[in-house]
């Protein structure tokens, strides 16, 4: 009986005394009480019944789905749904009564739920909590009804809804216990809370980050839904943004967007659902994704086959694979990463991180953003647990709870279930409580208590380093735990800090991009709050955050402090971290543990109680604590700031240079025999340095020339470069510093990494200046070696020299402080065009040419400063961004423009030898001849010649045959070798064929001479050595290769094959004529451009990120009108009278709205008119509709007679259509903002004008006289002079007597009929198309392909382009012209009505379109199997557009 009695005892303080009270207390009357809050009892009593319910009835059905109460719902509560188990529709109804039950309320739901529900309702549970007399009339008539209806009534009452609650003993704790928590139980909660944290809690401004997604998904939070559905309706958007890419491929894209549609959006009860989507779109579109990857295997073998060969063959298969590849990514869309799937479904969250990453606002901020939205969520934070007491009932204690936690659990669990949403439990920064490891021995408790709970999640915080102490072995690899780490900043560097520093009205500067903290939130909250309108230093950075942390301590213990006699002028703060400085530095430790810091006797000094002193410090982050070994341990939160105050009270004790180095020596770094036996004390030897410095205005770095380790001395001197981050005074110069280099064997990098983080600040030691004279001094080889291999590197997202490249790249703005900072920025970033790595470089060039467009004065400084610089590659590059900056500048500045024309003109051109870089020059051209275009009266003075090849230059010599082909080299220099040979030189490679030969074949030379020569000048002249490169080059010729894209890094090698080229081209240029390749003759031309040979590699006044322009006005007509024109179609398509035939030769409404919408009107009321266009019904959906409609309208500029000529042939009917008018001039030779103005661009506008025949359909008969052979004749003559064989002699004679021989011929007349055709002279294209789909240009995703006005309107109307590539303005920078493609709208390439009047007014042209048209039928393999073309002539008359379409008759 006894043990009996123990084992009951037992179980009742397991369960807890709050879950035996509660089960006693299960009474009606308990309930009233419990629940006579603002909803009523009535509202509660229905929860309960519904709850009771779907345990009961609902529990065993495979799918959980929420029951939801509708007061309006006509006779049940909500719904019927599916009892799974008994395969039957069941409903519930509730009852509360005050007094006696009420039949004939009860009758009244029952006949509502009959007229509602019959035939799909078969049991009805009633719930009251009154007893019913089941025998009595009132109850059987209810009961008969009901059964009439095939209903059957289940009645639960009284004292049975009673024993169920006692069945399910959280509801009992939440319906019949005295809690008090309701959702402004919450609300007060957190209110309490966030007044806690502080400023450590930002309520009105918060960054989004990577953690805050994904706990927003672990809580399945309203901003998870967002995110999800957000995901489905931006990849319907993204494939409607892509459909006329796509053209006939967007049957796929269309068939995946209508499946993507048909998805329903997730919801708090459905976003699992999620995890099935890309398995749903797997399945259904397994074919289809087979078919495309085919298509892409297929197109990528056939790349490489004509790879070199067949230029527009090669331009049009990669922009198809590209498309393929696009379409391809778009059907895994949807596919969820593992950490999203574990998020879901897991119950149990840990986020860790490192000190100051957000882990407090990302918590706080989520309690705040729930409880906003009416929902429920419990902030605590580890702070709070202040004892050393059992953290439950620290927490019990806290919350002010009269019921253990575990029991706070069952109740928010019900709350969920009640309100059909997940209640979450965020306990923040467990490290903060006064013994952490008390967390240990609860995590399991609490683990196993949520995992069983369908409606309550827990997340918990904690800094990394705490994750020991906290957490039970083997926690993280629990069925239900989910992990997370908070980075801070660092997935989203820019736009974060952005947003931080803009919110204390700072701005984001290059600076700050460079500054080694800046992902860190702390840090940024600390900087803000301290910043003064300046850039400090780190030391007056934490001098500044210890005044403001002394202000917050007298606001905070403001009793305290004035009951021990100061005044809020005193400064507490100082005096306490001195003292900890000092234990810091006679201790030799940075850790201690918390009694110690207690015992520190300046509490007793300042006459104040330690623990809430230190207590604030650690809310200010002055402090941090850890747990360790069962200890707390406190340190500073930054150990620089640690470092600093020590160093500080070592210069303030001692006050000569000897002491001082004594001290450093025997106690900082504790140097015995030659050996540091302190590297704890590497930090405070530097801040000693930067202090000792400041006071002697002298270094004392040599220190360390007593310590015997070599890699010890370059461990010290490492962090002594590093600290130059933060140091204001440096007292070296640039050759004593190399020479301390040098000394300590430090590694490169380090230097490298320190002049980059210091790159910007002004008068620095390690600025760009220096690091120009730094680089500047080495030979190419020597550079290459020690700097690009780093920058080559330098690309990833954690590189903030990459981040600020791509920054500018996209045009982003940073405010600078002072415009030093710009041209300093200016400097480094020329010397990261070194690079082999061709994304950096191009991406690094882009970025530049953004810089200089609102800095342009700096664009001469740039050539002038790298002018001497022997690195080919800077220089030649430096040209092409000073030319994209001519063109892309954002104000006029003619005198800056001038001044660097004339250094242009005097640096490369004005000279005996003319720089010997084909691209250099060319650009350098184009620089003086933009400057002519735009002030052509300033042509005079300059002698223009001179800047037109051919120029002069060192000639390729002859050589002596070095064999290059036959050396056995090895590493680098094989690869070099492989890669420059030609076709006909052994194996040769592909840069040597496809590109370096290619480029020759347009000239009289050589090719063995000029192989044998460049492999000479790259081994020789530029200096490439095996031991330099040889690792290097190895590397990236194994791992960099990928043949269906650019090499983003190249070897160094490659960098010389192509500086070899480049300089080759130029002087062969110089001496050699060029074939005319499009002569049938042995003619010869001089070069004029890089465009004949093509060798153009870069487009500088191209930027894909600047394609987007706020000023373009969007039609919705243009749309409008193709979607009735697809639903016409439709209609015909459907129709049973469809004739094929009929329709193929009947008009269409597409037709007459390509006409109208040749004249657009946009928002503002402004006209514009429609030079080019193509448009279609949906080549992309003839998977489906099976007819297409499609048609060309080709705009051209005529004269009086050439219109007059046109429109009477067009009323006869006849087709005007021909090959050379169905085109619009294409080139890819020119850069995007060099056309049409620069010499390249000659040729191309030939091609402009159209010579026009037309044929007027009536045709003529012909006589030809043709003079043919005798054939006859022919088999005489072998007859006869046929000789034995072997007979030398009658062979001979032979040959003498054919030689005299002449074949009869006979005089013959044909006669045949030939089209009457009528010359109208030359006819304008009103369209140009520019592709630019160099491979060897990395800057760029895809190839980029727009439509431009004729070179005729451009110079006509002074258009050009300004701060949007492909977009033209005029002279009152109004937009004029640009190609809808632009803004992904297929209304062709249109201009301002009124600029266009203007024009046609002037040059006394009208403007009419040839229409190309067709009807077509397909068949299911998309085959044509009926068609009939259209064609007709448009004329646009000023106010109309005017002219049909008809049948072109065979």
């Amino acid at each position: 009986m006894n043990k009996i009695l123990n084992e009951q005892i037992k179980h009742k303080f397991k369960r807890g005394e709050g879950e035996k009270l509660a089960a006693g207390q299960i009474t009606w009357e308990q309930f009233v009480t419990c629940n006579n809050d603002a909803r009523g009892v009535r509202y509660k009593f229905e929860d309960l019944s519904r709850q009771l319910f779907t345990y009961e009835f609902l529990s065993q059905n495979k799918k959980h789905k929420y029951v939801h109460s509708n007061p309006n719902n006509p006779g049940i509560e909500s719904e019927p749904i599916l009892d799974e188990e008994n395969n039957r529709y069941i409903g519930y109804q509730a009852k509360f009564f005050d007094k006696d039950a009420d039949y004939n309320q009860i009758k009244e739901s029952a006949e509502k739920a009959v007229k509602h529900y019959k035939g799909r309702l078969d049991v009805i549970y009633l719930f009251c909590n009154k007893a019913l007399t089941t025998t009595c009339d009132g109850y059987k008539d209810i009961e008969k009804m009901l059964s009439d209806a095939n209903i059957v009534l289940q009645p639960i009452t009284d004292t049975t809804i009673l024993d169920l609650v006692r069945k399910y003993p959280s509801l009992g704790k939440y319906y019949f216990n005295d809690h008090n928590i309701s959702h402004e139980w919450f609300v007060n909660r957190a209110s309490i809370t966030v007044d806690i944290l502080g400023e450590r809690f930002n309520a009105e401004f918060n960054v989004d980050t990577e953690a805050s997604r994904d706990l927003s998904i672990f809580l399945q939070d309203r901003y998870a839904l967002d995110y999800y559905n957000g995901k489905k309706r931006n990849l319907i958007e993204e494939v409607a943004s892509l459909r006329w890419k796509f053209d006939d491929m967007y049957k796929y894209a269309r068939k995946l967007s209508e499946f993507v549609i048909s998805i329903p959006d997730v919801n708090s009860e459905s976003i699992c659902d999620v995890e099935k989507w890309q398995e749903m779109i797997s399945t259904a579109f397994e074919n289809d994704i087979n078919e495309i990857e085919a298509k892409l295997a297929d197109a990528q073998n056939e790349y490489e086959k004509i790879k070199n060969r067949d230029k527009n063959k090669e331009t049009r298969l990669k922009i198809y694979i590209e498309k393929l590849k696009q379409l391809k990514e778009l059907f895994y869309w949807l596919e969820l990463p593992e950490i999203e799937r574990n998020l879901l479904n897991k119950k149990f969250l840990v986020v860790e991180g490192k000190a100051g990453m957000g882990k407090t606002q990302l918590f706080a901020n989520e309690t705040i953003s729930l409880l906003d939205a009416n929902e429920d969520a419990l902030l605590i934070i580890g702070s709070d647990c202040l004892s050393d007491i059992n953290i439950f009932e620290q927490l019990k204690n806290n919350l002010r709870l009269n019921l253990d936690f575990e029991e706070l659990i069952d109740i928010l669990d019900v709350i969920g279930e009640i309100n059909g949403k997940t209640v979450p439990i965020l306990i923040d920064a467990l490290n903060e409580s006064w013994k952490p490891q008390l967390w240990k021995s609860v995590l399991p408790i609490l683990y196993k208590k949520v995992s069983e709970k369908n409606n309550v999640r827990l997340a918990i915080s904690f800094r990394s380093e705490y994750q020991e102490v906290i957490l039970p072995e083997r926690f993280l690899v629990s069925d239900n735990v989910v992990q997370i780490e908070h980075r801070g900043f660092r997935d989203n560097l820019f736009e974060a800090s952005k947003q931080f520093l803009a919110y204390y009205g700072i701005p984001f500067t290059p600076l700050h991009m460079f500054t080694a903290d800046i992902y860190n939130p702390l840090f940024l909250t600390l900087y803000c709050k301290t910043y003064q309108g300046d850039e400090a230093e780190l030391p007056v950075l934490y001098e500044r955050i210890l005044k403001n942390a002394n202000n917050k301590v007298h606001m905070n213990l403001k009793k305290a402090i004035e009951s021990a006699g100061y005044d809020e002028t005193e400064n507490l703060v100082f005096p306490v971290i001195e003292a900890i400085s000092k234990m810091t530095l006679l201790s030799g430790r940075r850790h201690f543990e918390k009694s110690e810091i207690e015992s520190l006797e300046i509490w007793t000094t300042l006459g104040l109680a330690p623990r809430s002193f230190i207590t604030q410090l650690l809310r200010e982050n002055i402090l941090h604590d850890y747990e360790s070994g069962g200890k707390t341990y406190v340190y500073f939160s930054f150990d620089q700031m640690n470092d600093y105050f020590s160093a500080k009270t070592i210069l303030s004790m001692l006050q000569t240079e000897e002491e001082i180095k004594k001290y450093v020596h025997e106690h900082v770094l504790d140097i015995a025999n030659g050996e540091v036996r302190n590297w704890g004390g590497k930090d405070l030897f530097v801040h000693v340095c930067a202090l000792y410095a400041t006071k002697f205005r002298k270094e004392c770095i040599d220190i360390i020339d007593v310590i015997d380790d070599e890699s010890d001395r370059m461990d010290l001197f490492r962090a002594y470069i590093e600290s130059f981050e933060w140091r204001s005074e440096i007292y070296l110069n640039i050759s004593e510093l190399l020479e301390l280099c040098n000394r300590y064997f430090i590694e490169p990098a380090v230097l490298w990494n320190s002049f980059i983080n210091n790159s910007v600040k002004q008068n620095h030691l390690l600025n760009a200046d220096n690091l120009y004279k730094v680089l500047k001094q080495y030979s190419i080889s020597k550079r290459d070696y020690l700097w690009t291999i780093f920058i080559n590197g330098k690309t990833t997202d954690d590189d903030r020299i990459a981040q600020l490249i791509e920054i500018y790249n996209k045009g982003e703005v940073l405010e600078v402080s002072d415009k030093e900072q710009i041209r300093l920025l200016l400097i480094l970033f020329s010397w990261v065009l070194t690079s082999s790595n061709r994304w950096l470089r191009d991406t690094t060039s882009k970025a530049m040419i953004e810089i200089l467009n609102n800095h342009f004065e700096y664009t001469e400084y740039l050539l002038n400063l790298f002018s001497d610089v022997n690195d080919p590659y800077i220089i030649q590059r430096l040209y092409g961004i000073a030319f994209g900056a001519c063109v892309k500048r954002n104000s006029e500045n003619k005198e800056i423009f001038k001044s660097l024309v004339e250094f242009v003109f005097k640096d490369i051109f004005d000279k005996d030898m003319v720089y010997p870089d084909i691209l250099l020059r060319d650009y350098a051209r184009l620089i003086i001849e933009r400057y002519l275009t735009e002030y052509p009266d300033e042509k005079k003075d300059y002698e223009i010649e001179k800047i037109k090849p051919s120029y002069k230059s060192m000639p390729i010599p002859d050589i002596e045959d070095q064999k290059y082909q036959d050396k056995d080299f090895k590493k680098g220099l094989f690869f070099i070798q492989h890669s420059m040979q030609f076709e006909g030189i052994g194996m040769y490679g592909d840069f040597g064929r496809y590109v370096f030969q290619s480029a020759l074949r347009n000239f009289e030379v050589d090719d063995y001479k000029i192989f044998n020569y460049a492999m000479y000048y790259i081994i020789n002249e530029l200096g490439y050595k095996g031991d330099l490169f040889d690792d290097y080059d190895s590397f990236v010729g194994r791992f960099s290769y990928d043949r269906h894209r650019v090499l983003k890094t190249e070897r160094i090698g490659k960098k010389y094959q192509w500086i070899t080229m480049y300089n080759i081209l130029a002087r062969i240029s110089d001496y050699y004529p060029m074939k005319n390749r499009f002569s049938m003759e042995e003619e010869r031309v001089l070069y004029d451009g890089p465009w004949e040979p093509y060798v153009k590699d870069f487009d500088p006044t191209l930027n894909e990120h600047n394609l987007s322009c706020d000023d373009a006005p969007y039609f919705q007509q243009v749309d409008n009108h193709i979607k009735k024109s697809i639903q016409e179609k439709n209609y015909v398509k459907d129709d049973m009278t469809f004739d094929e035939d009929k329709w193929v030769r009947s008009s269409s409404i597409f037709w007459k709205y390509q006409k109208d919408d040749l004249l657009l009107t946009d928002d503002a009321g402004n006209q514009w008119i429609v030079l080019s266009k193509h448009a279609d019904t949906g080549r992309e959906d003839l998977a489906f509709d099976k007819l297409l409609i499609w048609n060309w309208l080709y705009g051209y500029f005529v004269t009086d007679q050439q219109l007059t000529i046109l429109k009477e042939y067009a009323n006869k009917k006849v087709n005007l259509i021909n090959s050379d008018i169905a085109e619009i001039p294409e080139t890819y030779t020119l850069y995007n903002r060099e056309y049409p103005w620069s010499s390249g661009s000659k040729s191309v506008l030939d091609w402009q004008w159209k010579t026009m025949e037309l044929e007027t359909g009536e045709t003529k008969l012909v006589e030809s006289i043709v003079e043919e052979p005798q054939f006859s004749w022919v088999d005489a003559l072998l007859k006869a002079y046929s000789g034995e064989e072997g007979d030398v002699k009658a062979e001979q004679e032979a040959e003498k007597k054919i030689d005299e021989f002449n074949i009869p011929t006979v005089t013959k007349i044909y006669k045949r009929e030939e089209p009457v055709t009528i010359k109208l002279e030359r006819i304008l294209n009103a369209t140009q198309d520019l592709l630019w789909e160099e491979e060897f240009d990395a800057s760029k995703e895809e190839v980029l392909s727009y439509s431009h006005p004729c070179a005729e309107l451009i110079n006509t109307l002074e258009l050009r382009q300004n701060k949007y590539d492909g977009y033209y303005y005029d002279v009152n920078n109004e937009l004029i012209a640009f190609d809808t493609d632009l803004t992904n709208q297929k209304a062709g390439l249109i201009i301002r009505k009124d600029a266009l009047d203007k024009f046609l007014k002037l040059k006394k042209f009208h403007l009419v379109w040839f229409v190309n048209a067709s009807k077509e039928i397909h068949d299911e393999s998309l085959r044509i199997t009926k068609y009939k073309d259209w064609t007709g002539l448009l004329e646009y008359t000023g106010d109309s557009i005017q002219g049909e379409y008809y049948i072109v008759e065979s």
